[in-house]
């Protein structure tokens, strides 16, 4: 009976206990689903760096935070992106998780040496935007909500850099990105997801022309973290 007794008032103290994010992240609690993995919890945190439209320099300023890129899953964690974008003065867009699948890639290539427009909200199979035309890196969020924020869904933004004698040289957007900070301010629902080319802009003046679309590429100086409560 004792035992009992003890086991009932330990029950409180392990179920009740609060969830707690580290310091730069915030918790939110989420609709645990399949295309979430199952997720309840999640941390969110959205931190600053230089060029940050370099893929592997983003992957890695959430890895020093034992985190991944990751996503808003809802209204509620994208206005939390949107209170620190105008906290600190940010109006270019976060890195975000996503980037094309190498195969949907090819197609991309292909249709571009065809001059063909193509969108993936379009695209059949499995290259349309809401299967696997974006790979993760996060599994605990799902981008349904993220992929209803695109203007122009992706792909989106193309180079081709052509010289007397030599093959075509295609480029196009592979990277996900979301911007929060939208005019006005008072938007009911701010949030809007797009691309950016994934090489990084150029530092110093020696640039080749090939490369000139990465110049000219909106700049990406923070990225959207996520992972699993401590």
């Amino acid at each position: 009976m004792v035992a009992l007794l003890l086991l009932f008032l330990t029950i409180p103290a392990v179920f009740g206990k609060d969830v707690k994010c580290p310091e730069g992240f915030h918790h939110f609690k989420r609709t645990p689903t399949v295309k979430n993995n199952h997720t309840k919890d999640w941390c969110l945190g959205v931190f600053e760096a230089e060029r940050l439209d370099e893929r592997d320099r983003a992957r890695s300023i959430c890895a020093n935070h034992d985190a991944t890129l990751s996503l808003p899953e809802n209204q509620k964690e994208s206005d939390f992106i949107a209170a620190f974008s105008n906290k600190h003065n940010i109006s270019d867009p976060h890195a975000a998780d996503g980037e094309t699948n190498p195969s949907c890639a090819a197609g991309v290539y292909e249709n571009m040496k065809e001059n063909i427009e193509i969108t993936s909200a379009h695209v059949r199979g499995e290259c349309n935007l809401k299967n696997n035309y974006f790979l993760f890196d996060d599994a605990n969020t799902d981008p349904a909500f993220v992929f209803g924020k695109f203007s122009y869904p992706a792909p989106n933004r193309f180079h081709r850099y052509t010289e007397t004698d030599r093959p075509t040289i295609y480029h196009f957007a592979q990277c996900l990105v979301y911007n929060t900070r939208l005019i006005p301010r008072n938007w009911t629902s701010p949030g809007d997801a797009d691309t950016s080319f994934c090489v990084g802009r150029p530092i110093g003046k020696n640039w080749d022309q090939e490369h000139d679309f990465a110049y000219d590429q909106i700049k990406v100086e923070s990225v959207i973290c996520g992972r699993h409560p401590l």
